[in-house]
């Protein structure tokens, strides 16, 4: 299910590896005197990460939605040091807990968890653009509910917040896009 994001935490765990060797450490994080370890944290923050996710696919495949949610909790509240992959990381993983309260019905705690991810996540960046869209799902969920209540002018604002956040998730992902041609293809 989070084939994407593990891929993506495999590669940025190879990346820092890479950081370790000998030589220039150009675009490493927190890069040390070559031959040092770097990143000792990061790289265990992410192996931690890749963890909580695997045990969180594996509840979810059996039906325990609320077992998902226990590991991604037990992720975001984890020690997290300073670096761009793990800000990543945790805005994924909140994006993927508002998912999962969304899908039990849970749209107050689905926001509080897309507005932590969007803390985490500054500028346009796949990141944020996913938790846009999240966001975007989640008012469209509310503009549901308050449409079976009959509450029709705050279904209709609920549902042009959804449409505007969507729409700005569009946008956020286009400049991702537009970003990494101009640099030939590069993140």
């Amino acid at each position: 299910m989070r084939f994407r994001l593990l891929v993506a935490i495999a590669i940025c765990a190879l990346g820092l590896a890479a950081c370790r060797g000998e030589g220039s450490t150009a675009g490493c994080p927190s890069a040390e005197p070559a031959g040092t370890p770097i990143a000792a944290p990061v790289m265990a923050f992410l192996s931690a990460a890749r963890a909580l996710h695997h045990e969180a696919d594996m509840h979810e495949k059996s039906g325990d939605a609320p077992g998902a949610i226990g590991a991604l909790e037990r992720l975001v509240a984890l020690q997290a040091p300073q670096a761009a992959e793990v800000n990543e990381v945790l805005a994924d993983a909140h994006a993927r807990l508002a998912e999962l309260r969304l899908g039990r019905g849970d749209l107050e705690g689905a926001d509080r968890d897309v507005g932590a991810g969007l803390h985490r996540v500054q500028g346009p960046t796949y990141f944020r653009g996913h938790l846009l869209e999240v966001q975007g799902l989640v008012e469209e969920a509310r503009a549901a509910s308050l449409s079976d209540a009959g509450r029709a002018d705050e279904a209709a604002r609920a549902r042009a917040r959804a449409m505007a956040l969507l729409e700005e998730a569009v946008r956020t992902q286009e400049q991702v896009i537009e970003r990494a041609l101009a640099d030939g293809g590069q993140p």
